[in-house]
């Protein structure tokens, strides 16, 4: 009895609202904003397409030749409001290696590092893709958090 009343409620209640289906289309956004200051020639706020990667933003700011990307991974995608800084090159950058460019005698020059270890950063980026933080590097076989303690100021992404 006690079911037959709660359907009966359920089904008045149903004819006395006007229910429609939601449009999930109309809630989900088709673009992003992100801001983008430093070394670039076209500083400001730019609308980009869900999923659009640094590189597409970098390529509508257009970095300056003093513009420092080797800290900038240009796979990563961004997401609504993010904020992009372009530091200025200087001397202390430039004596960093960056784990996701550098080749094989570039990663022996880190301490600890040999041609062996230096093999495995480059098939653990070839196969994973580009390195999304530092502290990714010590999911390569062989860099511990010791090693990686020793190497953290010498490197960027």
């Amino acid at each position: 009895m006690k079911r037959l009343l709660i359907f009966f409620l359920l089904a008045l209640s149903g004819f006395l609202y006007d229910v429609k289906p939601v449009n999930l289309k109309q809630l989900q956004k088709e673009t992003i904003q992100v801001n983008v200051t430093g070394e670039v020639k076209q500083e400001g706020e730019y609308e980009l397409p869900v999923y659009a990667v640094v590189k597409d933003v970098l390529e509508m700011a257009e970095p300056t030749e003093d513009a420092d990307l080797s800290t900038i991974n240009p796979d990563q995608i961004l997401h609504d409001r993010d904020c992009i800084v372009i530091m200025k090159k200087n001397e202390e950058a430039g004596k960093m290696i960056s784990i996701n460019q550098a080749d094989i005698d570039e990663l022996c020059k880190l301490p600890g590092i040999g041609k062996s270890t230096a093999e495995k950063i480059i098939e653990y980026r070839e196969t994973n893709g580009y390195f999304q933080s530092l502290e990714d590097l010590m999911r390569v076989k062989g860099i511990g958090k010791a090693k990686f303690e020793k190497i953290k100021d010498l490197i960027s992404l």
